[in-house]
Protein backbone atom coordinates (compact mmCIF):
# COMPACT_ATOMS: atom_id res chain seq x y z
CA UNK A 1 0.00 0.00 0.00
CA UNK A 2 2.72 2.27 0.63
CA UNK A 3 3.30 2.59 -2.89
CA UNK A 4 0.53 2.95 -4.28
CA UNK A 5 0.24 5.92 -1.44
CA UNK A 6 3.98 7.53 -3.21
CA UNK A 7 2.13 6.64 -6.71
CA UNK A 8 -0.55 8.68 -5.80
CA UNK A 9 1.66 11.54 -4.56
CA UNK A 10 3.71 11.56 -6.98
CA UNK A 11 1.04 11.92 -9.59
CA UNK A 12 -0.74 14.95 -7.39
CA UNK A 13 2.60 17.16 -7.55
CA UNK A 14 2.90 16.54 -11.48
CA UNK A 15 -0.41 17.75 -11.72
CA UNK A 16 0.54 20.41 -9.36
CA UNK A 17 3.52 21.65 -11.35
CA UNK A 18 1.79 21.06 -14.75
CA UNK A 19 -1.10 24.18 -13.04
CA UNK A 20 1.94 25.92 -12.53
CA UNK A 21 3.56 25.54 -16.11
CA UNK A 22 -0.04 27.09 -17.50
CA UNK A 23 -0.60 29.49 -14.98
CA UNK A 24 2.64 30.82 -14.94
CA UNK A 25 2.77 31.10 -18.59
CA UNK A 26 -0.46 32.73 -19.11
CA UNK A 27 0.12 35.29 -16.20
CA UNK A 28 3.64 35.98 -17.60
CA UNK A 29 2.12 37.24 -20.88
CA UNK A 30 -1.06 38.68 -19.85
CA UNK A 31 -3.12 35.59 -21.78
CA UNK A 32 -1.51 36.66 -25.25
CA UNK A 33 1.03 34.30 -26.74
CA UNK A 34 2.99 34.47 -29.37
CA UNK A 35 5.27 32.48 -31.47
CA UNK A 36 7.66 35.08 -31.27
CA UNK A 37 7.45 34.66 -27.15
CA UNK A 38 6.99 31.57 -26.58
CA UNK A 39 9.94 30.39 -29.06
CA UNK A 40 12.61 33.13 -26.79
CA UNK A 41 15.02 31.31 -24.31
CA UNK A 42 14.00 33.81 -21.69
CA UNK A 43 10.72 33.97 -21.82
CA UNK A 44 8.91 32.95 -18.29
CA UNK A 45 6.66 29.96 -20.31
CA UNK A 46 9.92 28.57 -21.98
CA UNK A 47 12.27 28.63 -18.35
CA UNK A 48 8.85 26.37 -17.07
CA UNK A 49 8.56 24.91 -19.42
CA UNK A 50 12.17 23.52 -19.39
CA UNK A 51 12.71 23.27 -15.79
CA UNK A 52 9.26 22.13 -14.38
CA UNK A 53 8.08 19.86 -17.42
CA UNK A 54 11.23 17.05 -17.42
CA UNK A 55 10.07 17.02 -13.65
CA UNK A 56 6.45 16.55 -14.11
CA UNK A 57 6.86 13.72 -16.44
CA UNK A 58 9.61 12.37 -14.26
CA UNK A 59 6.73 12.26 -11.38
CA UNK A 60 4.21 10.81 -13.67
CA UNK A 61 6.51 7.70 -14.82
CA UNK A 62 7.15 6.99 -10.91
CA UNK A 63 3.64 7.50 -9.90
CA UNK A 64 2.43 4.99 -12.72
CA UNK A 65 5.25 2.42 -11.90
CA UNK A 66 4.43 2.46 -7.92
CA UNK A 67 0.75 2.00 -8.90
CA UNK A 68 1.49 -0.85 -11.34
CA UNK A 69 4.12 -2.47 -8.90
CA UNK A 70 1.91 -1.70 -5.51
CA UNK A 71 -1.64 -2.57 -6.55
CA UNK A 72 -1.09 -6.80 -6.61
CA UNK A 73 -0.88 -6.18 -3.06
CA UNK A 74 -4.35 -4.87 -2.51
CA UNK A 75 -7.25 -6.66 -1.71
CA UNK A 76 -9.10 -5.52 -4.47
CA UNK A 77 -5.68 -5.05 -6.78
CA UNK A 78 -6.63 -7.23 -9.48
CA UNK A 79 -8.91 -3.68 -10.39
CA UNK A 80 -6.28 -1.32 -9.49
CA UNK A 81 -2.94 -3.18 -11.55
CA UNK A 82 -5.71 -3.70 -14.66
CA UNK A 83 -6.72 -0.04 -14.69
CA UNK A 84 -3.08 1.01 -14.32
CA UNK A 85 -1.47 -1.08 -16.65
CA UNK A 86 -3.51 0.55 -19.03
CA UNK A 87 -2.48 4.08 -18.08
CA UNK A 88 1.05 2.65 -18.89
CA UNK A 89 0.19 1.69 -22.27
CA UNK A 90 -1.57 5.32 -22.28
CA UNK A 91 1.40 7.02 -21.25
CA UNK A 92 3.50 4.82 -24.05
CA UNK A 93 1.42 5.97 -26.48
CA UNK A 94 1.19 9.25 -25.78
CA UNK A 95 5.30 9.42 -26.14
CA UNK A 96 5.20 7.36 -29.15
CA UNK A 97 3.06 9.43 -31.26
CA UNK A 98 4.59 12.87 -29.82
CA UNK A 99 8.18 11.89 -30.49
CA UNK A 100 7.72 9.23 -33.43
CA UNK A 101 4.71 11.45 -35.45
CA UNK A 102 3.96 15.05 -34.04
CA UNK A 103 7.94 15.89 -34.04
CA UNK A 104 8.84 14.53 -37.28
CA UNK A 105 5.62 16.02 -38.90
CA UNK A 106 6.39 19.47 -37.83
CA UNK A 107 10.06 18.67 -38.82
CA UNK A 108 8.97 17.72 -42.13
CA UNK A 109 6.89 21.02 -42.62
CA UNK A 110 9.24 22.95 -40.91
CA UNK A 111 11.71 21.89 -43.72
CA UNK A 112 9.85 21.77 -46.72
CA UNK A 113 7.13 24.78 -45.69
CA UNK A 114 4.00 22.74 -45.45
CA UNK A 115 1.53 24.57 -43.72
CA UNK A 116 -0.46 21.32 -44.08
CA UNK A 117 1.97 18.87 -42.50
CA UNK A 118 2.21 21.48 -39.72
CA UNK A 119 -1.17 21.48 -38.82
CA UNK A 120 -1.26 17.80 -39.32
CA UNK A 121 1.30 17.87 -36.72
CA UNK A 122 -0.47 20.01 -34.19
CA UNK A 123 -3.42 18.06 -34.50
CA UNK A 124 -1.74 14.98 -33.92
CA UNK A 125 -0.86 16.28 -30.47
CA UNK A 126 -4.19 17.76 -29.71
CA UNK A 127 -5.62 13.66 -29.99
CA UNK A 128 -3.00 12.45 -27.93
CA UNK A 129 -3.41 14.76 -25.08
CA UNK A 130 -6.69 13.03 -24.43
CA UNK A 131 -4.84 10.06 -23.57
CA UNK A 132 -2.78 12.60 -20.66
CA UNK A 133 -6.02 13.50 -19.62
CA UNK A 134 -7.14 10.52 -18.86
CA UNK A 135 -3.95 8.75 -17.03
CA UNK A 136 -4.50 10.54 -13.61
CA UNK A 137 -8.16 9.25 -13.91
CA UNK A 138 -7.39 5.95 -14.65
CA UNK A 139 -4.63 5.48 -11.92
CA UNK A 140 -6.50 6.56 -9.20
CA UNK A 141 -10.19 5.63 -10.06
CA UNK A 142 -9.34 1.83 -8.40
CA UNK A 143 -8.54 3.49 -5.18
CA UNK A 144 -11.14 5.57 -4.76
CA UNK A 145 -13.53 4.16 -1.85
CA UNK A 146 -16.59 6.21 -2.05
CA UNK A 147 -19.20 7.24 -4.86
CA UNK A 148 -17.96 10.82 -4.53
CA UNK A 149 -14.58 10.60 -5.18
CA UNK A 150 -15.49 8.78 -8.22
CA UNK A 151 -17.70 11.21 -9.35
CA UNK A 152 -15.73 14.08 -8.66
CA UNK A 153 -12.72 12.56 -11.01
CA UNK A 154 -15.19 11.81 -13.54
CA UNK A 155 -15.93 15.29 -13.57
CA UNK A 156 -12.31 16.18 -13.56
CA UNK A 157 -11.66 14.67 -16.68
CA UNK A 158 -14.94 15.71 -18.26
CA UNK A 159 -13.98 19.62 -17.69
CA UNK A 160 -10.04 18.44 -18.51
CA UNK A 161 -10.98 17.34 -21.51
CA UNK A 162 -13.32 19.85 -22.61
CA UNK A 163 -11.01 22.72 -22.04
CA UNK A 164 -8.20 21.54 -22.70
CA UNK A 165 -8.59 19.95 -26.13
CA UNK A 166 -10.64 23.08 -26.66
CA UNK A 167 -7.25 25.24 -26.10
CA UNK A 168 -4.74 23.38 -27.85
CA UNK A 169 -7.19 22.61 -31.12
CA UNK A 170 -8.76 26.00 -31.68
CA UNK A 171 -5.21 28.11 -32.76
CA UNK A 172 -4.62 25.34 -35.04
CA UNK A 173 -5.95 26.70 -37.80
CA UNK A 174 -5.02 30.29 -37.30
CA UNK A 175 -1.56 29.22 -37.70
CA UNK A 176 1.06 30.45 -40.76
CA UNK A 177 4.82 29.51 -41.91
CA UNK A 178 7.11 32.46 -42.07
CA UNK A 179 9.83 31.96 -44.22
CA UNK A 180 13.21 32.88 -43.01
CA UNK A 181 17.03 32.03 -44.20
CA UNK A 182 19.39 30.63 -42.15
CA UNK A 183 23.53 29.91 -42.93
CA UNK A 184 21.88 26.22 -43.95
CA UNK A 185 19.16 27.46 -46.36
CA UNK A 186 15.61 28.30 -46.42
CA UNK A 187 13.19 27.48 -43.14
CA UNK A 188 9.78 28.37 -42.59
CA UNK A 189 8.58 29.22 -39.03
CA UNK A 190 5.43 28.32 -38.04
CA UNK A 191 3.78 31.98 -36.70
CA UNK A 192 0.40 32.44 -34.15
CA UNK A 193 -0.81 34.80 -32.09
CA UNK A 194 -3.17 33.39 -29.47
CA UNK A 195 -5.51 36.19 -27.30
CA UNK A 196 -6.41 34.04 -24.41
CA UNK A 197 -8.61 37.05 -22.77
CA UNK A 198 -11.18 36.68 -26.13
CA UNK A 199 -14.19 34.12 -26.18
CA UNK A 200 -14.04 31.55 -25.55
CA UNK A 201 -10.81 31.00 -24.50
CA UNK A 202 -11.66 32.22 -21.59
CA UNK A 203 -14.57 29.62 -20.56
CA UNK A 204 -12.05 26.70 -21.83
CA UNK A 205 -9.07 27.59 -19.07
CA UNK A 206 -11.79 28.08 -16.43
CA UNK A 207 -12.96 24.25 -17.43
CA UNK A 208 -9.13 22.98 -17.55
CA UNK A 209 -8.40 24.76 -14.62
CA UNK A 210 -11.32 23.66 -13.33
CA UNK A 211 -10.63 20.08 -13.71
CA UNK A 212 -7.14 19.75 -12.65
CA UNK A 213 -7.81 21.39 -9.63
CA UNK A 214 -10.55 18.92 -8.52
CA UNK A 215 -8.03 16.31 -9.51
CA UNK A 216 -5.45 17.30 -7.31
CA UNK A 217 -7.77 17.69 -4.16
CA UNK A 218 -9.50 14.22 -5.43
CA UNK A 219 -5.64 12.99 -5.22
CA UNK A 220 -5.37 14.50 -1.90
CA UNK A 221 -8.24 12.74 -0.30
CA UNK A 222 -7.79 9.50 -1.51
CA UNK A 223 -4.41 9.43 -0.36
CA UNK A 224 -5.06 10.66 2.63
CA UNK A 225 -7.97 7.80 3.77
CA UNK A 226 -5.31 5.75 2.28
CA UNK A 227 -2.83 6.74 5.02
CA UNK A 228 -5.85 6.57 7.58
CA UNK A 229 -6.55 3.15 6.90
CA UNK A 230 -2.84 2.29 7.01
CA UNK A 231 -2.41 3.71 10.32
CA UNK A 232 -5.32 2.67 11.67
CA UNK A 233 -5.12 -0.25 14.57
CA UNK A 234 -6.00 -3.38 13.58
CA UNK A 235 -8.04 -5.77 15.68
CA UNK A 236 -6.48 -8.73 17.81
CA UNK A 237 -7.31 -11.72 15.68
CA UNK A 238 -10.12 -13.25 17.13
CA UNK A 239 -10.48 -17.16 17.66
CA UNK A 240 -12.74 -18.97 15.29
CA UNK A 241 -15.63 -20.12 15.96
CA UNK A 242 -16.39 -23.82 15.40
CA UNK A 243 -19.66 -24.95 16.10
CA UNK A 244 -18.64 -29.03 15.99
CA UNK A 245 -16.33 -28.30 18.64
CA UNK A 246 -19.11 -25.67 21.05
CA UNK A 247 -21.58 -29.24 20.12
CA UNK A 248 -19.39 -31.77 21.34
CA UNK A 249 -18.64 -29.69 24.33
CA UNK A 250 -22.21 -29.53 25.78
CA UNK A 251 -22.63 -33.45 24.62
CA UNK A 252 -19.75 -34.33 26.68
CA UNK A 253 -21.42 -32.24 29.72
Amino acid sequence: MRRVEAGLWAMLLSMVLGEIISLGSLASTGGKLSSVYATSPFSTATILVSILDPLAIVLEIAAIVLIVSGGKHLSDGKCVRRLSLVAAAFFLVWATLNLGVYVPLIFAGIRGGSLELVRLGLGVKAAVALLQYTIPFLLAYGLARNDRDKLCLWIALTLTIIGGLGIIALPIPSVKLRRITTPNGELYVPVYEINYNSWPYPALLALSHAGGILYVITYALIAARSETKDNSPSKPPTRPHNPHLVLGRRASR
